[in-house]
């Protein structure tokens, strides 16, 4: 087949079949016997010193590797992995997601350190994860790739996970995880160098969790009544030809969001819930049922030079039946002015009326310059990331950077450079406070109607126990954008720090409702509120709901399980504390 080079040199395209390759080659291949294969996500390990100690101690170490087996099948199977490959001290896992491949190795690898933080005489492990075509047969894998997997799993630190690019690729937004760019790799025996990356630590919290991170079939609605009429907006399909374009669907798609979340008399389903949909072939009636809401918006985005298309189509969720569809065709900056069009056109539809009087008084100060526009959405894009990689952290700075130089009057821009700031100040471990606190001033000056400043300043402002200002600007975020479900657990989290933790309960179950894949950094102020009312059993049940275990959660089960008569429970929450933060 042969294939040609996109755009910028970001992907290839199939461009036809190679009729001949050369003298005897094509027979070749024409003749050859049906070979099945598939994308599979392959997982290496293999134990540190392995021979070193069977030389010093056949027994002992035997029944190291024994433990250390146990601990692999358990997690490989929990991760719905399969074995396929066993010699001696190290193993071959496939899996069908690349997420759960690296969320399983992560899951062993704290495994081993908790066994070797107790036993000195527990084996180590290195990990290595690539994702390859490979070549099936029988129960077995073959192929370059399952050698490129074990190839990495060799230059893998004693204790660490080490994935290639395609792994980082797909999982980036997904693991909650943070990484590390190593760079491209010399390996044994192949060719070229690979690019690697090594799993640093999980994500406990970041501001601008993709949706994604959350499986939708562990999602649980908040069973909270609101009698408004209620809606989703999907992600809007980019239709442009270039793919490096999804930024600004993605962008088009949480602003519109965000426009229609300032009608009070409209239930708005949160960004993170609605981007959760992105690669999921779900149905408008699934959709309803796994977010509770009445309606759906779907649409696509094409971008061509300086004008705008849009489609968009506004459905009844139970029945997928069309309402109201229509197509935009206007000049870039315009753009502001569909947005506006679009959200009063559903209000109108779904609600009967526009709350245009309260919608003036919350409207944001837009952009002088389209192209400070564009860089504010290219900076999102990399502070989404942020929590990922430091790279992407210092990427999200420059770009909103770029938007302030262009347009110094852009408050948004501020306020998201005061965030991406704080992200790259927690890898860099510097000085930033001020910086970022000065931005996000500046933000409210240019526009005291943007709540995502308000948001930001009010975290400052609790992490500075300033609890009166931090208190003022929480309130006043939650007033300008009401839907806004990551405003809403924030503000859980201040009440639960100044104790009030019926409010704090209140508002996280409120937050649950705009987002039932509410990360469970929000969750676990839910917990913390529990142990605070001495609720303890409550609080442990609450901490087992949670996708991923954070270490406030862990922490705060461990306290309630203290108060519980049952000590089970507390070495059981003891170990999962110590597994969760070994340090």
């Amino acid at each position: 087949q042969r294939w040609i080079r996109t755009a910028r040199g970001r992907g290839f395209r199939f461009a036809g079949e190679v009729e001949s390759i050369g003298p005897g080659q094509t027979a070749a291949v024409a003749d050859a016997p049906h070979v099945e294969r598939r994308l599979a996500a392959i997982l290496a390990a293999d134990a540190c010193e392995y021979s070193a100690r069977m030389e010093r101690d056949e027994q002992a170490t035997l029944a190291a590797l024994a433990d250390l087996r146990s601990i692999i099948e358990r997690r490989i199977a929990e991760a719905h992995g399969r074995i396929f490959s066993r010699a001696g001290d190290g193993f071959l896992a496939e899996f069908q997601s690349p997420v759960s491949a690296v969320r399983a190795g992560f899951e062993i690898q704290r495994d081993v350190a908790l066994a070797r933080s107790r036993n000195p005489n527990a084996l180590n492990l290195r990990l290595g994860v690539h994702l390859a075509d490979v070549v099936v047969d029988g129960d077995d894998l073959l192929g370059d790739g399952v050698n490129i997997a074990a190839r990495i799993e060799s230059v893998s630190a004693p204790g660490g996970v080490t994935v290639s690019q395609p792994i980082f690729d797909q999982v980036k937004r997904g693991a909650s995880l943070t990484f590390e760019e190593l760079g491209p790799t010399p390996l044994k025996n192949i060719s070229e160098p690979v690019p690697l990356f090594r799993v640093l630590d999980q994500i406990d919290s970041h501001s601008y969790m993709n949706g994604a991170n959350f499986e939708i079939a562990g999602a649980q609605l908040a069973t909270e009544e609101d009698p408004r009429p209620s809606i989703a907006v999907l992600p809007f399909n980019n239709l442009s030809n270039d793919s490096e374009q999804d930024y600004f669907a993605d962008g088009f798609t949480e602003d519109l969001i965000t426009e229609l979340a300032r009608y009070r008399a409209l239930f708005v389903s949160s960004r993170n819930a609605s981007l959760a949909y992105r690669g999921h072939n779900a149905s408008l009636a699934e959709v309803g049922r796994h977010l509770g809401v009445e309606y759906c918006l779907e649409g696509s985005v094409r971008r061509m030079g300086s004008r705008l298309r849009l489609s968009v189509q506004l459905s009844r969720a139970d029945t997928e039946e069309s309402i109201w569809a229509d197509r935009y065709d206007s000049p870039m900056e315009e753009i502001f002015d569909v947005q506006d069009e679009i959200a009063a056109r559903i209000v109108a539809t779904v609600v009967g009326r526009v709350e245009t009087t309260r919608l003036s008084a919350a409207k944001r100060k837009r952009p002088t310059d389209l192209g400070a526009y564009d860089c504010l959405l290219r900076g999102l894009e990399h502070h989404r990331l942020g929590g990922v990689t430091v790279e992407e952290a210092r990427k999200a700075v420059e770009w909103f950077d770029k938007a302030i130089a262009i347009d110094p009057g852009f408050a948004r821009a501020h306020a998201w450079r005061s965030c991406a700031r704080h992200s790259l100040g927690e890898w860099l471990n510097d000085d930033f406070w001020e910086e970022a606190l000065g931005n996000v001033k500046r933000a409210l000056e240019i526009d005291k109607n943007d709540a995502e400043a308000h948001r930001v300043i009010g975290v400052m402002y609790m992490h500075e126990g300033r609890w009166s200002k931090a208190r003022f600007h929480f309130e006043r975020a939650m007033e300008l954008n009401p839907n806004h479900a990551n405003v809403v657990a924030r503000a859980g989290e201040y009440y639960n720090s100044v104790g009030d933790h019926d409010r704090a309960l209140q508002l996280v179950a409120r937050a649950r409702r705009l987002d039932p894949f509410l990360p469970a950094y929000c969750r676990d102020v839910e917990v913390a509120a529990l142990y605070g009312k001495g609720e303890y059993a409550a609080a442990l049940e609450v901490g087992d709901e949670l996708q991923r275990m954070t270490r406030r959660a862990a922490a705060y089960r461990v306290a309630a399980a203290t108060h519980v008569d049952d000590p089970r429970t507390v070495e059981e929450t003891r170990t999962e504390l110590l597994r969760t933060v070994p340090d």
